[in-house]
């Protein structure tokens, strides 16, 4: 009676247990593939290139253009634009006007390895990721896109309303500077960023934390008092 059951028992579960594990097989197999399919989608790609590359370098262009023209300004009007150093350039504060140049330079020097490590990694980073050093950069630029005009009319005619102006335009881009770098060095996944070769990935971080204290000490927080 009991192998009667038991045969019986056998024979009409196996065929609803095999169907069974076939769709959770199945179905494992979906999400699987659904789950790679979403991995690829959130992967920046060209995406992450493409805004690098417009970031870094377009925009950048364009705040190195305000530069020149600020520059070659004062030159046609003054003869000089030493103006634009403040009082950092008087006697007696050439160790701090030293200092500046090492920055300066340092920071120059460090953001093209740091756009080199930002090329590397955009392709395979999620969007949002990109999307935050990005966005952040394209922050800092956009901002500082008004610092040397806003100089340039300050050294013309000084009005505490355009200092004050000045000062809050280096806040703003020095906290959107602190925002990026620390989006390369946080945001950033480590199994992303150990595909990176180790020279290009330190230089690089290296690069961004160069321009970002420049930017964010330097610029933000030391020289403008000297300005005024």
């Amino acid at each position: 009676h009991c192998d009667g059951v038991s045969s019986n028992v056998r024979i009409s579960a196996s065929p609803p247990d095999h169907a069974i594990a076939v769709r959770v097989a199945r179905a494992c197999a979906d999400r699987s593939v659904r789950m790679q399919s979403v991995a690829e989608d959130e992967k920046a790609g060209s995406h992450g290139t493409c805004s690098v590359v417009i970031v870094y370098c377009g925009v950048g262009c364009l705040l190195v253009a305000t530069y020149v023209w600020g520059v070659a300004t004062l030159l046609e009007k003054h003869g000089t634009a030493m103006q634009l150093w403040g009082r950092i350039g008087d006697p007696g504060n050439e160790e701090l006007l030293l200092t500046y140049y090492v920055s300066i330079i340092a920071a120059t020097i460090g953001f093209f390895p740091s756009l080199g490590y930002a090329l590397a990694i955009a392709p395979r980073l999620p969007k949002r990721t990109v999307n935050l050093i990005c966005g952040s950069f394209l922050g800092f630029y956009v901002t500082e896109l008004f610092w040397m005009p806003m100089c340039v009319a300050y050294i013309e005619q000084p009005r505490a309303a355009v200092y004050v102006t000045i000062r809050l335009q280096l806040v703003a881009s020095g906290s959107c500077v602190l925002l990026w770098a620390w989006a390369k060095f946080f945001a950033v996944p480590a199994h992303i960023a150990q595909e990176v070769s180790p020279c290009l990935r330190v230089s690089g971080l290296l690069g961004t934390l160069a321009f970002a204290l420049h930017c964010a000490i330097m610029d933000a927080t030391i020289w403008p008092p000297f300005f005024r």
